[in-house]
């Protein structure tokens, strides 16, 4: 429990420097040691008394978010398996774990838009940091998790049950900590939390004015001085993470009001999702549904999807409550405005485009609108590529720079105006039957090109893994992709092409899909996946 350095420590607050000084030139040594080991025994048994108190006030504690069952990660840490996990659910089972402990407690706290909006922040006061600690290891004793410095950054504590005292060493000098959780699905194909987690900012008190005021210990985006007795209010989910569901039907958390002012990337505006639907049969059908789970599990803020079939869409596709608006009588490529009530913004997704990682709407729109579409690399081939030609007709500027496929931004405006310039796109092949990797596609080449021209697209650098089914040695770079997780942006082609059906370069990406994207969407009526999704 306790070690030496502890009790010397204690040892040094209780007894004055002149004392030590004389006990130590008149003390033998033996004796030394017995009164210091009579300290260590003593601060065990008092640690082991609040550390079992502290359980008992955990135990006492609803807590709703506890895991199904536990399991062991690839390096060895406990995991919790949660049946539906999505990254925006695993968040909120951090939050509600630790508000619920120190509610226990009756520790004060409230959150903070941190910096790092990927993690909830909880603000408790200085004064309270010793009773923090014993709190969230008995939590962690309970529901094993583990425990980092924040600020100072130190995570030399990483693979340590936070239930263990050494897990705590750095926590005497930390100004912040972060508490994670390691949560996966069934399968054990998704894992979430390593770089989510709970973080806890210890705030100090500062008298010097006549109203006392509390001071954080590193910046977050608002102020890091607040006045103590500031009201308590309300705030959702979204307005502390842009990563979050807007419309989230959960409770919402506690903050002060100071707080609640928007941030600068934050986007008040809805976003649609709008999915091509135009390959019959299995592989086909594996695109829209990875589509559809990829939307569901980095993408928790988009609004309506609308699925434009042009092809009979599959019977497991479900309405999900009208969040799904199937479009049986499409509109022609680039004329996706026209569509019956979808939003000015929007996000297209052609077949095999997918998000491989969380994402927020700031990462595609800017809050006056204006699209980020991705870039893309600028050849030779591109500059003689027909829409090329038409962009510069149509804008009278030159196009010097391509586009990368994957999702797309989009807003009604633009096409709106692109459409009343009667400039249209050129005709693209299939890319799922293509024998090799299209270039950029024509109507989101001249989209992106006319708002650029126009000051209505900010052109961004998020890389886009682009992959085509009949790719030599396709298994190696599914696996590096796989285990990375790191890529925002997926494009998928050619697995109608022959080569891939023939060489099994189809069969090897639909495996992939159904492991990177385990946890089925609520848009799949009765989720009728093959069993081979959970094997």
């Amino acid at each position: 429990m306790a070690d030496s350095s502890s009790a010397a420590r204690v040892y040094k607050r209780i007894v004055p420097q002149p004392v030590r000084a004389v006990a130590g030139s008149r003390v033998p040594p033996r004796v030394r040691r017995k009164v210091k080991g009579g300290l260590v025994r003593t601060l065990n048994r008092r640690e082991a008394r609040l550390h079992q108190r502290a359980l008992r006030m955990v135990r006492k504690g609803d807590f709703a978010s506890a895991s199904e069952r536990r399991t062991r990660t690839p390096d060895g840490r406990v995991g919790h398996v949660h049946e539906g996990l999505t990254v925006d659910l695993a968040r909120r089972l951090d939050h509600d774990l630790v508000t619920s402990a120190l509610d226990a407690a009756e520790i004060p706290w409230f959150t903070v838009p941190a910096l790092d909006d990927r993690r909830i922040c909880i603000a408790v006061e200085q004064q309270d940091k010793g009773l923090v600690r014993r709190v969230l290891r008995a939590l962690l004793e309970e529901h094993t998790g583990y425990i980092v410095s924040a600020s100072p950054v130190n995570d030399d504590t990483r693979m340590t049950p936070g239930s263990h005292l050494k897990a705590w060493k750095n926590y005497g000098r930390a100004k912040a900590i972060r508490v994670v959780w390691l949560r996966t699905e069934p399968t054990e194909n998704l894992w979430v939390g390593e770089d989510q987690g709970i973080e806890i900012e210890f705030w100090t008190v500062n008298t010097d004015l006549p109203h006392e005021r509390l001071v954080g210990p590193r910046p977050n985006r608002v102020q890091r001085v607040v006045p103590r007795d500031a009201a308590g209010i309300e705030i959702s989910f979204d307005r502390l993470s842009g990563y979050s569901d807007i419309d989230g039907d959960l409770p919402p958390s506690i903050t002060l009001e100071a707080f609640d002012i928007p941030r600068l990337e934050e986007i008040s505006f809805p976003v649609d999702a709008v999915l091509l639907w135009e390959h019959q049969g299995a592989w086909g059908e594996e695109l829209l549904r990875a589509t559809l789970r990829s939307l569901h599990q980095y993408a928790p803020w988009t609004d309506v999807i609308h699925v434009v079939a042009n092809a009979p869409a599959p019977a497991w596709l479900d309405g999900a409550g009208g969040r799904v608006a199937v479009v049986h009588n499409p509109p022609a490529d680039g004329h996706f405005h026209l569509l019956p009530d979808v939003a000015e913004h929007f996000m297209l997704f052609r077949p095999g485009a997918l998000l491989g990682r969380p994402t927020r709407p700031f990462d595609y729109f800017m809050p006056d609108g204006t699209t980020r579409p991705r870039q893309a690399k600028w050849t030779v081939e591109e500059s003689l590529a027909p829409w090329t030609a038409l962009g510069y007709s149509t804008t009278g500027r030159a196009v010097t720079q391509s586009f990368a496929p994957g999702p797309q931004p989009y807003s009604c405006s633009v096409l709106g105006r692109l459409a009343n310039s009667g400039a249209m796109g050129a005709v693209a092949p299939d890319g799922q039957t293509h024998p090799r990797l299209p270039e950029c596609h024509p109507d989101d080449g001249l989209v992106h090109h006319f708002a650029h021209t126009h000051g209505l697209a900010d052109l961004s650098g998020e890389t886009t893994a682009v992959v085509h089914a009949a790719l030599p040695g396709i298994g190696l770079r599914l696996q590096r992709l796989l285990v990375r997780r790191d890529l925002q942006q997926l494009q998928f082609f050619g697995l109608g092409s022959d080569e891939a059906l023939r060489q099994g370069g189809s069969r090897a990406v639909i495996d992939f899909l159904r492991r990177y994207f385990p946890v089925a969407s609520p848009f799949e009526h009765g989720h009728p996946e093959d069993p081979e999704t959970y094997t």
